[in-house]
């Protein structure tokens, strides 16, 4: 298993299909869709041929950027998709709808059915949500078939995205009506978040429903098909594996953060790789960003983020202090974001550090937000609060912050880091996924490093953690380089797309060779 994918490229022009249950700007509800969006494109602007393929969700009338709405092209009418294995009179009618992002970019394709995508206000969320993203796998592979049969654009490599897409990987390698003309097509699996695998309590289900995948997939309205787990199928049948992060591809090896997979990934940790995602930097731009009052660089930043600072924490209820520590959580409160950790080591923060100054941003746990109530009473001018989610608020934290904690109890990726970093507060994390990856630890000798981290689960790790960041903050010439690091770092979707590009690469020569190696059995 490598941590990241070696050098390797491919010598012609790639032809990339995505296959996700969200894309954006078309629908989003996490991580993603934005992964889904900037990623291909990034790959097009390398000169590969990048197509996605989604469903085409009722709610996307919402995120249309014209009163008209979005503006599809007819492509296929009447797909038929099977419910079982054949075609037959109880096939789901279809039709594949398409949008061509840029003149040149990507092209997205859209499986369009009423009942399981338009009629439905939510994407994800539904009792039948195994059905309809089987549907969308079974509905990507009929339109495969229709594109070989008619010698229109097909991939050399298909790139699904967790569980949602993960039925794909077995019936395109199993299913005798797909399996013979995607032989030569490579496919390659990226797990964005391992806690979910499906609409069915995996984890914690008796022994005689847990899915060894022996057994072959179910038909589409199968009462029992709920019980396959298909991202552990995607595992299986997949000739490679992603996870968002170097550390995270080693982490999910063990029991704590396998979520019940680990076995089979070890068997399979040959094919397994971490990639980290990547940021818009057009996107998030301090220099350019609308939502930010003060623009700066990383070249000239510092009365910028001084009046940003200012900003904040009247906005958050705070004194208007220079000299204050402004530290900041954005994000769910949740267990898993370590905010637990976060109040017990705040609470002898705040008291015995009266320059330090705490903003959080987020909803959640009703328990986490009465607890931070309190906290505010008790400090009321050190802790500023909204606990309420807010997509505007986030950048101006990052944009005017001092710090930022990720204290996090696993983190497969990061972004939030990433973010910060753009925005120049240091982060403050503990070092786990993709956030060990993403930070540094800063040396005030070497002027190296772009945060701060701690590794233990528990609250006096993240105190001292702290603590170095506000000895480092006292020093301003020192502070002031640590700032620049972090305005510094590159984490563009050009440079992830160069090792996506790699991987694909790597994983089509690996799918070759155990070709020929099973063409060469045969012959002898």
């Amino acid at each position: 298993m490598g941590a990241y994918p070696g050098s390797l490229r491919y010598n012609r022009v790639m032809k990339i299909l995505f296959l996700s249950a969200e894309v954006g700007p078309f629908v989003s509800v996490g991580g993603l869709s934005q992964v889904c969006y900037f990623l291909p494109r990034a790959l097009s602007k390398q000169g590969n041929d990048v197509a996605i393929f989604t469903p085409k969700f009722g709610a996307m009338e919402a995120t249309a950027r014209t009163k008209s709405g979005w503006k599809f092209k007819n492509e296929l009418d009447g797909l038929r998709v099977p419910i079982g294995d054949n075609l037959g009179v109880d096939d789901l009618i279809c039709n594949i709808k398409s949008i061509q992002q840029t003149p040149k970019g990507v092209k997205a394709y859209f499986l369009e059915n009423r009942e399981y995508y338009e009629l439905r206000a939510n994407v994800f969320g539904y009792k039948d949500d195994h059905v309809r993203f089987m549907l969308m796998c079974k509905g990507c592979l009929e339109w495969l078939k229709n594109q070989n049969e008619h010698g229109k654009w097909f991939p050399d490599f298909i790139h699904i995205n967790d569980w949602h897409a993960g039925y794909f990987a077995e019936l395109a390698r199993k299913n005798e009506c797909y399996s013979e003309i995607l032989k030569k097509v490579t496919i390659g699996l990226t797990v964005h978040n391992f806690t979910y695998q499906g609409n069915y309590e995996y984890k914690y289900c008796q022994l005689k429903d847990k899915d060894d995948g022996k057994k072959p997939l179910l038909p589409l309205l199968s009462e029992n098909l709920i019980k396959q787990n298909s991202l552990m199928r995607a595992i299986k049948y997949s000739d490679g594996i992603t996870t968002v992060s170097p550390t995270h591809a080693l982490e999910v090896l063990t029991p704590e953060y396998g979520e019940g997979l680990e076995d089979i990934l070890v068997k399979e940790r040959d094919k397994l790789s971490g990639i980290l995602n990547g940021l818009d930097t057009k996107e998030f731009d301090p220099a350019k960003d609308p939502l930010v009052p003060s623009h700066f660089s990383k070249n000239k930043f510092i009365e910028a983020r001084l009046k940003n600072k200012k900003k904040l924490q009247l906005d958050f209820g705070l004194p208007a202090d220079p000299e204050s520590f402004v530290l900041a959580y954005s994000g769910r409160l949740a267990n898993q974001k370590g905010v637990g950790l976060l109040l017990e080591s705040m609470s002898h923060v705040l008291k015995e550090n009266t320059d330090i100054q705490l903003i959080v941003l987020g909803g959640g746990d009703d328990s986490y937000r009465k607890t931070l109530t309190k906290l505010a009473e008790k400090y009321p001018k050190q802790v500023g609060l909204h606990l309420l989610p807010n997509f505007k608020l986030p950048r101006k934290i990052f944009a005017g912050a001092d710090g930022l904690l990720i204290p996090s109890l696993f983190e497969p990726g990061g972004i939030v880091a990433l973010e910060a970093l753009r925005y120049g507060a240091v982060p403050i994390v503990r070092r786990t996924g993709g956030l060990k990856d993403i930070v540094q630890e800063f040396d005030p000798t070497t002027k190296q490093g772009n945060g701060f981290s701690f590794g233990e689960k528990n609250a006096w790790a993240l105190y001292g953690a702290i603590i170095r960041a506000h000895t480092t903050f006292r020093n301003k010439q020192t502070w002031y380089q640590l700032v620049q690091n972090c305005l510094s770092a590159d984490f563009s979707w050009n440079e992830v797309a160069k090792l996506y590009s790699s991987w694909y690469a790597r994983t089509i020569e690996i799918r070759k060779r155990a070709l020929d190696i099973k063409n060469f059995g045969r012959k002898s």
